[in-house]
């Protein structure tokens, strides 16, 4: 089933940078998502292990992100038509 709704769900994630307190993880900075607020919106996506650490399944989220991208896309397209058309309608107000 195609997904629906992805771009509003999409625009309620945040990107975010940090710096891993368990040096272990990783050092320097790095970039990603909070796990609990993706969970809000694609429970789906999030892990959580024995110890209640949760991680995100960071290649679920390409198709929420294609979905996003071709709903963005059809928004794109359809107000280039709007303007068009009113471009259109301007130049024959012009010319009368």
């Amino acid at each position: 089933t195609t997904l629906g709704g992805a771009l509003a769900k999409i625009l309620n994630l945040r990107g975010v940078s940090f710096d891993w307190i368990d040096k272990s993880r990783g050092e320097g900075r790095q970039v990603g998502v909070i796990a609990q607020e993706v969970e809000k919106v694609y429970p789906e996506v999030v892990l959580t292990n024995d110890a209640g650490l949760k991680s995100v399944n960071y290649p679920a989220l390409v198709a929420p992100l294609i979905e996003a991208v071709k709903e963005q896309q059809g928004l794109i397209n359809k107000l280039q038509s709007e303007v068009k058309q009113l471009k259109l309608e301007v130049s024959a107000l012009r010319n009368k």
